[in-house]
C-alpha cells in the first residue's frame, strides 16, 4: 500500500512538471485576443515572462548611479550648457576607487552620466567640443568613460551609460531630424568603443518649458541603434525594458506588478493606450484584474527605484553632513528591492574625482547591516520550490529559538509573476498569530513586523494567477534602527521677525536689515505639486520700494521630481530687509510659494547654540571617521587618536558587541535582572540597551524574584581575548550617547578599577549618572573613592557636578580628560567638571592604578520608590519604545605631552 501511494505521488508530480513545461509563455509582451474574457486574460498574464536580460537585471538588485560632470564643479543640478569646459578638472580622479567602494558595498552594476542635460560629454566625442577634450584634465587627453569601463572590467562590475536626450548645449537641439542624427552618433560612440554595455539609461527630463525648443525624439531609431550595437543591454526609463517607479524618493509600490498594462513611452501608441486605461507611471497599481479587464496588451516592464544618497544628484560640499542615514537607506532597501524592484542608488563623485569619505562610510555601514540582517535564515528547507494554487497553505519549520522580524518571499519569475495576495502566520507558545500580509510578490518581497519568538511559519497564497511558483521562503532578524530626527537647517533667521507683505509675488519683510549670502526654497513636506516654483527671479530691497535683482541661475532644477530644499548661493553677499521671489511653474503659470517654504542664510548669524551642540566637537558627529593611531583629534587640539569602538555589525556576535562582557552582580541587579541577550542589541552601528518588564517574575540570580530586566555591560579585562582598551590617565575619552525620556531607570557611563579590590576601595568615576525619579535633563559627573563616598549622587563625601542639557534624548558627546594631577569632564564643547588631586581633602587619588579602569554601561532600575536609581512607573512605559540608552561610539585619544608608556597595541572595533 505504501509503495502504491508513493507511485501515485510520483505520477502526480511528473504530470505537474509536464503540465508546467507544456505552458505557453509570452516573452516581454503579449496582445490579448479580441473579446478575451477576464479569466482568459488572467491566464495569459500568468505566462508573461522576462527576457533573459530583464531577468539578469532584476537579480542584480542593487545598481549604482554616478552623477558626475560639469555640474560637479559649478554646484548646480541642471547645467544650462554655457559652462566653460575648463572648469572640469578632477585632481585625483580614481575610477577604481569608485568601483571598489561600490563592489564592497554589494552593488553589481555602475551607470555613469556620460552626458547630462548640459551637454558636457565625459568622453572625447567627435560630435561636440563641449567635452573632456576641451578641459585641462589630463591636458584634454582624458576619458572618464574609458577609465570607468576599465575599472569595471578589473573588479567584475557590470557597466551602464546614461545619455541625456535633452541637450542644452547642442545648437541643433530643436531641429528634430538634425538633433536625432547628432544624438545617434553620440549613442553609437558609447555603444561601440567601450566594450559590453549592460544598461542604457534615458530619462524624460526636459525643462525647456512652454516657450522653449521643441524637440521630437526618434525613440524608435534610438531603440534600433541599441538593439544593433548592444543587443544584450536593457533600455531603461524611456525604454521598454525597465520602468521608472514614479518618484525619486526611493519608495516603491506595495503592489508592484512587473507584468503591467503600462505601455512604454517609446511606443507611439503609449499616450492613447495609457489614457484609455487611466494609468501613468505614478499610478498605485499597474496590473490588477480590474485594470486587465480593459487592457488590450501587457508588457513585462519591471520598475527601477532611483534615489540619491544625498539631497542632490551631483556632489555638493555643503551636503557632506546630509548623507542619508543608515535607517533611511535601510527603509529604502526594504521599499525597493523588498517591493519587487531594483534599487538604483546615486553616489556622486566629488570635485577630486573620488567618492567622498562620508558616502563610503555610509555605504560600508549599509553593506554591513544587510550582511548581518540576512546572514541567518531561520527557515528550514525554504528554498524548495512550492507550486501553489489559490488558497494553498504551506508550513515551514524554523530553527530552534528563532526570533524573527522579517519574512522574505520570492517567486520564480522566469515562469511569470502570479501571486496576487498572501498572508503570513507564526506559531508561538500562545498558538498561531498573523504577522503579515501583502499583495504582489514577484522577484522578492520583504515583510517587516515587530520581533517575535516563533517555532513555525505558515504561508497562505490567498490569490494567484494560475499556479504560483514560490522559489524561496526565508525569515530573519533584522536589527531595528533608531528613527531619524528631521531638522530644518536651511534657515538661520528666526521667522518670528518676518512679515509677509504679499503672496503673489511672495514678498517678505525680514524685520531687520541683514547681510544675505543665500536663500532656500523648500517645497512643503517635500512633496511635488503642480503649483510649485520652477523658474524664478530673486529681488532684495532695503526700504520695500526700490528693488534690485540678485543674479542667480533662475531655475530650481529637477524640483518636480526631487522636491527637496534647494539653496541658491549668491555670487556676492547682499544687504536687505525685504526679499521677493517672482516664480513660475514648469508650465509657465504663476507659482504658489508659502512663507514657510522660504529660508535665508544670514552672514554672521547662527542658530542659537544649546549647551548640547555636539558640532562644537565634531563637524559631523555621526560620521564614521577613518582614524589611525596617531591621527590628530578632528576638533580638539593636543590629542592624538589611540583607539575606538564604533559598534559596527562586523564586530558583533549574535547581535551583541565584542570587547564587552555582561556585568552581573547583586549590586548591579538590585531588584532586577541583568540580561544583555534580552535587553540589548547592536543596531546599525549603535549599541541599544534597554530595561523591560517581564511577563512573569523571574530569578535574578541572587535569590530574588523580580519583574524587571535590564542591560549592563563592562569592557573586557586586560589579558582576555576581547580586551581592547585600558582606561587610565593621560587620556581623553569621548562617548556619543543619548537616552529616552522615560521615568524610572538609571542610565550610567561609569569607570571602575580593574584591580579587583572590593568596590568602592578602588574608586569610581561616573561620567554620566542620571537617576530619573522624574523626567529631567540633568547629567551628573561624580567622583567616588574609598574615603570619599556617600552612596548617593551629590551626597556628602562625593565630588559631584551637574549640568542641564537641552535634550538628553538627542545625541551628545560626553567626555573626560584624565591627567596625572586632575580630571576634567563635560558635554560636547563645554567643560562642567574639574577636580584637582588633593582638592576637597581627596588625597587617595585612586585612578592612577597601573591596571587601569574598565567602562560600564547600565540601564539600572528599581521597584523601590525611595531607591537611588528611582522608581519605575510601568504605566508610563511604551512596550514598543522601552526605557533605553544608545551608544554610537567610544573614542580615546592620548595627549601630546604623555610621558608614560606608549599606547599599547589593542583591538580597534
Amino acid at each position: 500500500m505504501k509503495n502504491l501511494i508513493l507511485l501515485v505521488a510520483l505520477l502526480i508530480s511528473t504530470w505537474n512538471v509536464q503540465a508546467q513545461s507544456r505552458e505557453k509563455y509570452y516573452v516581454k509582451h503579449l496582445e490579448f485576443p479580441k473579446g478575451a474574457t477576464i479569466d482568459q486574460k488572467v491566464d495569459m498574464a500568468a505566462r508573461l515572462v522576462p527576457t533573459p536580460q530583464q531577468l539578469a537585471w532584476q537579480q542584480m538588485e542593487l545598481t549604482a548611479f554616478l552623477h558626475f560632470g560639469i555640474n560637479t564643479f559649478t554646484g548646480r543640478e541642471w547645467g544650462d550648457g554655457q559652462e566653460d569646459p575648463s572648469l572640469f578638472n578632477p585632481s585625483e580622479l580614481d575610477a577604481e576607487q569608485w568601483v571598489r567602494s561600490l563592489k564592497d558595498a554589494g552593488f553589481k552594476m555602475v551607470i555613469l552620466t556620460a552626458k547630462h542635460h548640459d551637454g558636457f560629454c565625459l568622453w572625447p566625442t567627435a560630435t561636440t567640443d563641449h567635452s573632456v577634450a576641451s578641459s585641462p584634465w589630463k591636458n584634454g587627453k582624458g576619458d572618464v568613460v574609458k577609465e570607468l569601463r576599465a575599472a569595471c572590467d578589473k573588479y567584475g562590475m557590470k557597466f551602464g551609460v546614461y545619455l541625456s536626450p535633452w541637450d542644452r548645449n547642442a545648437s541643433c537641439y530643436g531641429d528634430s531630424p538634425k538633433y536625432n542624427e547628432f544624438f545617434i552618433r553620440q549613442l553609437t560612440e558609447l555603444l561601440t568603443n567601450y566594450g559590453e554595455v549592460h544598461e542604457v539609461w534615458f530619462d524624460g527630463a526636459n525643462g525647456e518649458g512652454p516657450n522653449g525648443k521643441k524637440q521630437v525624439y526618434d525613440w524608435d531609431a534610438f531603440y534600433k541603434t541599441i538593439q544593433k550595437l548592444q543587443p544584450k543591454a536593457v533600455m531603461a526609463i524611456m525604454g521598454d525594458d525597465v520602468r521608472w517607479v514614479g518618484n525619486e524618493k526611493g519608495i516603491g509600490r506595495e503592489t508592484e506588478w512587473s507584468a503591467t498594462v503600462l505601455t512604454p513611452g517609446i511606443y507611439a501608441r503609449s499616450g492613447e493606450n495609457n489614457k484609455q486605461l487611466g494609468v501613468s507611471g505614478m499610478a498605485k497599481d499597474l496590473g490588477n484584474r480590474s485594470i486587465l479587464e480593459n487592457a488590450t496588451e501587457l508588457f513585462w516592464y519591471p520598475s527601477e527605484v532611483d534615489v540619491s544618497i544625498r539631497p542632490g544628484w551631483f556632489y555638493h560640499k555643503e551636503e557632506d553632513s546630509k548623507v542619508k542615514s543608515l535607517k533611511h537607506l535601510t527603509d529604502i532597501y526594504f521599499q525597493s528591492v523588498g517591493y519587487n524592484s531594483v534599487l538604483l542608488l546615486n553616489i556622486p563623485p566629488d570635485r577630486r574625482g573620488l567618492i567622498s569619505e562620508a558616502d563610503v562610510a555610509r555605504l560600508t555601514e549599509f553593506a554591513e547591516y544587510r550582511k548581518d540582517a540576512f546572514a541567518d535564515n531561520r527557515v528550514k528547507k525554504g528554498s524548495k520550490l512550492w507550486v501553489a494554487s489559490p488558497g494553498n497553505t504551506k508550513t515551514y519549520q524554523l530553527k530552534p529559538r528563532s526570533e524573527i522580524n522579517t519574512v522574505m518571499l520570492q517567486e520564480d519569475i522566469a515562469k511569470g509573476q502570479r501571486v496576487e495576495s498572501f498572508t503570513v502566520e507564526a506559531e508561538t507558545d500562545g498558538g498561531w498569530k498573523k504577522i503579515g500580509e501583502g499583495t504582489t510578490v514577484g522577484y522578492k518581497r520583504l515583510l517587516r513586523f515587530p520581533a517575535i519568538q516563533a517555532k513555525k511559519l505558515k504561508i497562505t497564497i490567498e490569490g494567484c494567477r494560475s499556479k504560483a511558483n514560490i522559489s524561496q521562503v526565508a525569515a530573519y532578524y533584522a536589527p531595528p534602527l533608531a528613527e531619524d530626527v528631521e531638522k530644518e537647517d536651511w534657515n538661520n533667521l528666526p521667522r518670528n521677525t518676518w512679515k509677509q507683505i504679499s503672496s503673489s509675488p511672495l514678498t517678505i519683510d525680514l524685520g531687520k536689515t541683514v547681510t544675505l549670502s543665500a536663500f532656500t526654497y523648500a517645497p512643503d513636506k517635500g512633496e511635488a505639486k503642480p503649483t510649485m516654483a520652477f523658474r524664478y527671479k530673486f529681488f532684495v530691497s532695503n526700504d520695500g520700494k526700490s528693488w534690485k535683482e540678485v543674479p542667480t541661475n533662475g531655475e530650481f532644477s529637477n524640483i518636480m521630481h526631487n522636491p527637496l530644499p534647494q539653496t541658491i548661493t549668491f555670487g556676492k553677499e547682499v544687504k536687505a530687509r525685504f526679499i521677493r521671489l517672482e516664480a513660475v511653474t514648469l508650465n509657465g503659470e504663476p507659482a504658489q510659494v508659502d512663507i514657510g517654504e522660504m529660508g535665508v542664510t544670514v552672514v554672521g548669524q547662527t542658530q542659537p547654540l544649546a549647551k548640547d551642540n555636539e558640532h562644537l566637537v565634531y563637524p559631523e558627529p555621526d560620521a564614521h571617521f577613518i582614524l589611525r593611531p596617531g591621527d590628530k583629534h578632528p576638533g580638539i587640539a593636543g590629542w592624538k587618536f589611540y583607539t575606538a569602538h564604533e559598534f559596527l555589525q562586523k564586530d558583533t556576535k549574535r547581535g551583541l558587541p565584542l570587547g564587552f562582557i555582561e556585568h552581573k552582580g547583586a549590586h548591579m541587579s538590585r531588584t532586577a535582572c541583568v540580561n544583555n541577550e534580552r535587553c540589548s542589541r547592536v543596531e546599525g552601528g549603535v549599541l541599544h540597551i534597554w530595561s523591560m518588564e517581564e511577563p512573569d517574575s523571574i530569578d535574578n540570580g541572587f535569590d530574588q524574584k523580580v519583574k524587571y530586566s535590564h542591560g549592563c555591560y563592562r569592557s573586557a579585562r586586560p589579558g582576555s581575548k576581547d580586551f581592547w582598551c585600558r582606561f587610565t590617565e593621560n587620556m581623553r575619552i569621548e562617548i556619543r550617547f543619548k537616552r529616552t525620556n522615560t521615568q524610572g531607570f538609571n542610565d550610567a557611563l561609569w569607570f571602575m578599577g580593574n584591580n579587583n579590590r572590593p568596590w568602592p576601595k578602588n574608586g569610581e568615576i561616573d561620567l554620566l549618572e542620571n537617576p530619573k525619579k522624574t523626567v529631567n535633563q540633568q547629567a551628573h559627573f561624580t567622583l567616588h573613592s574609598e574615603n570619599h563616598y556617600a552612596g548617593v549622587v551629590g551626597g556628602g563625601g562625593s565630588v559631584t557636578a551637574s549640568i542641564d542639557l537641552a535634550d538628553m534624548s538627542q545625541w551628545n558627546i560626553y567626555w573626560l580628560e584624565w591627567y596625572p594631577d586632575r580630571i576634567v569632564g563635560g558635554v560636547n564643547g563645554q567643560a562642567y567638571f574639574e577636580h584637582l588631586k588633593g582638592a576637597d581633602g581627596n588625597d587617595d587619588w585612586p585612578w592612577n592604578d597601573p591596571s587601569g579602569f574598565f567602562l560600564i554601561f547600565s540601564t539600572g532600575i528599581s521597584t523601590d520608590p525611595n531607591a537611588w536609581p528611582g522608581a519605575i512607573i510601568p504605566s508610563e512605559w511604551d512596550s514598543n519604545n522601552p526605557p533605553s540608552m544608545f551608544i554610537d561610539w567610544i573614542r580615546v585619544y592620548i595627549n601630546d605631552d604623555y610621558k608614560g608608556e606608549k599606547a599599547p597595541k589593542v583591538k580597534f572595533y
